[in-house]
């Protein structure tokens, strides 16, 4: 499969915390969530968690990871019943 990244990511394993606001029966909720690092690079990282994060979500990272946002680029199953996580940065 061909690399489509222009920058090389980093393997990484930490976990990270981060917040998400999503519509909820109308309503915007805010949600507090883990997750864990898995790759990184100065322009996105990827990630796995257990909530149904969707392209277009934007997060807000509670951990000192040198950035303060990110956007969800896609979202694909995991072998884990999770998800695995591709974010760029804002």
């Amino acid at each position: 499969m061909e690399e489509k990244r222009g920058l090389e990511r980093r393997t990484v394993m930490q976990s990270i915390r981060y917040s998400v606001t999503v519509l909820d029966f109308r309503d915007l909720r805010k949600l507090s969530l883990t997750g864990n690092i898995v790759d990184i690079s100065d322009v996105g990282m990827g990630i796995e968690t257990d909530f149904p994060l969707e392209p277009g979500h934007v997060l807000t990272f509670n951990d000192n990871i040198g950035r303060l946002a990110g956007i969800v680029e896609w979202s694909s199953r995991a072998q884990n019943n999770g998800y695995r996580v591709g974010i760029r940065f804002v």
